[in-house]
């Protein structure tokens, strides 16, 4: 008896699950990883343009301003403040400049910005006099040394020097450019001021607006490029967790008992090859459960059989022996037909008991034939011999038409006797007084065929197909008057079958039954002595 439990599993614990899920996860990851590259990448190489770019633009700026201021304090040479000009210099700059750039300019004597004035200032941060105040303005971080930045910048674009930072510690771009303004635009001028420039986005710590954009672009297109390799990975997942869900279901039939259980075969890959070899395993063992299952049968049926083909002769021994022992029998013949009748179902048990030890070689493959050239005439007419009182007592008359002249086979000549027998016998059983049994041979192709006829009732239709099965009988009361112990035919055909030939039944046309046996011939280089005549031994009884 199996015991069949199927364990319930949670959903997470299930590959249907677990690898879709797990192939989702790493493709969002890789993704995910792909799209911060790129977004670093663009952060990266924009921030180095973007200083590039204000960095030239603040050079220029400064060299418009020296000229500028040049020109206009030539124009106002009398009443001119230098102060003044270069704040009007500046403010000429600061119109052409694009809105995302933030600039101031201070002159050499005051940390106050010149630019932007006081009046226009966005925040009272600006009213203050230092340059604290412009970094306060700003709205950069003190603590994080913004204004030591800035103070040495300017400090160094005092001196004539060029140079450049970037604020905080934030990954954001926050870049700085600080450049001397040279008189007349020159850098052997004199140093008439400072301008410090940066970017809106880096006072606003704001993602500058191209880096907004490209980023959009970016995770729109990482979105999308997740959910298809989402999609993708889910349907690659199902295409090898749909075949293993097959698989189990097939198994868990297989294990109740549904051995007709197959796998639909997918792909050519090596889930194709696991289904195939499933399916090959699931037939193979459905043959071997269905042999096992025809084997009990055969196990009970031989029992069964055995039983009451014993029975039989042995309960007429047993109240024969008794009338014997109890004095019933009074005269001679008495006695006399009584001992024939214990011998008649003694030599009945023999018989049974050498077709069962017949059937156990069978079995076991034990059944060898000893091979020797064999004249199937003089091994027919031997036979026939030998049956002679069964012929007499059945007044059944027989007839050998194996010619001599048939090419000689090769084959084991005790077990040949016992086909011929095995058939005669069982013709004799079904064949009325009066009537005949045929032997009859002749080679077709590589083989002889060999036919025995009688003139019996035939054989019904539906049994056809089994008589050569062990211990069937078409008399299912198997009573002894109308058959043996059904071994007769299965013995026929396992010798036949060893010998490399093949039996079968029919019912003749003109009425009785024929049985046919085909054997191989005698393998070539053999001596054959079929020119040699041989005398009859048998040729028929009346």
């Amino acid at each position: 008896m199996v015991m069949h439990a199927t364990q319930r599993i949670c959903w997470w614990q299930s590959i249907r699950w677990r690898l879709p899920l797990g192939s989702v996860l790493v493709m969002l990851l890789a993704v995910s990883l792909l799209m911060l590259a790129a977004l670093g990448a663009i952060v990266y190489y924009y921030e180095g343009d973007q200083s590039y770019r204000m960095g030239e633009l603040a050079s220029s700026g400064a060299q418009q301003i020296g000229t500028e201021y040049i020109d206009l304090l030539s124009s106002n040479a009398a009443n001119a403040k230098p102060s003044m000009v270069l704040l009007k210099s500046a403010g000429l700059l600061r119109s052409t400049l694009d809105q995302q750039y933030v600039m101031a300019v201070l002159d050499l004597h005051s940390d106050i910005p010149l630019f932007p004035p006081l009046r226009l200032a966005h925040s009272p941060a600006l009213q203050a006099t230092r340059v604290a105040a412009l970094v306060h303005y700003l709205g950069l971080d003190q603590k994080a040394g913004d204004l030591f930045k800035i103070r040495q910048a300017i400090a160094s674009a005092r001196l004539g020097v060029a140079s450049s930072g970037e604020f905080g510690k934030s990954w954001l771009p926050q870049p700085f450019v600080v450049r001397p303004i040279f008189a007349d635009g020159k850098s052997n001028g004199a140093v008439i001021g400072v301008l410090f420039m940066t970017l809106q986005s880096a006072i606003e710590k704001t993602l500058p607006l191209f880096i907004v954009q490209v980023g959009s672009v970016v995770l729109l297109a990482s979105l999308l490029v997740a959910i298809i390799a989402a999609g993708a990975a889910t349907l690659f997942a199902r295409t090898i967790t749909h075949p293993l869900a097959r698989l189990t279901a097939a198994t868990r039939k297989m294990a109740a008992g549904d051995y007709h259980a197959y796998v639909q075969r997918g792909g050519q890959g090596e889930l194709g090859e696991l289904a195939m070899t499933f399916n090959e395993m699931a037939a193979q063992l459905h043959r071997d459960v269905e042999e096992l299952r025809k084997q009990e049968c055969w196990r009970r049926e031989l029992i069964m059989n055995i039983t009451h083909d014993l029975a039989t002769p042995l309960t007429a021994i047993a109240g024969l022996g008794e009338a014997l022992a109890d004095g019933v029998n009074q005269s001679q013949e008495d006695y006399a037909s009584t001992g024939r009748i214990i011998v008649r179902e003694t030599l009945r048990l023999c018989r049974l008991v050498r077709d069962l030890h017949m059937m156990a070689r069978v079995e076991t493959g034990a059944l060898h034939p000893q091979r020797q050239v064999v004249r199937l005439a003089t091994l027919a007419d031997e036979t026939l011999a030998v049956l002679v009182p069964e012929f007499e007592r059945a007044m059944v008359e027989p007839h050998n038409l194996l010619s001599y002249h048939l090419p000689l086979v090769q084959a084991d000549p005790d077990m040949l006797s016992r086909v011929f027998a095995n058939l005669c016998t069982n013709a004799l059983q079904h064949t009325p007084a009066g009537g005949t049994i045929t032997l009859q041979a002749e080679q077709a192709g590589d083989v002889i065929q060999v036919a025995i006829t009688d003139t019996g009732e035939g054989i019904p239709p539906e049994a056809l197909p089994r008589i050569f099965e062990r211990f069937y009988r078409a008399d299912t009361a198997r009573r002894s008057t109308t058959g043996g112990s059904g071994l007769g035919l299965a013995i026929v055909r396992a010798i036949v079958e060893a010998h490399g030939g093949e039996a079968r039944a029919e019912n003749h046309s003109e009425g009785g039954a024929r049985i046919i046996f085909t054997l191989p011939l005698q393998p070539a280089g053999h001596i054959s002595f079929s020119h040699v005549p041989t005398p009859r031994l048998f040729q028929s009884l009346t």
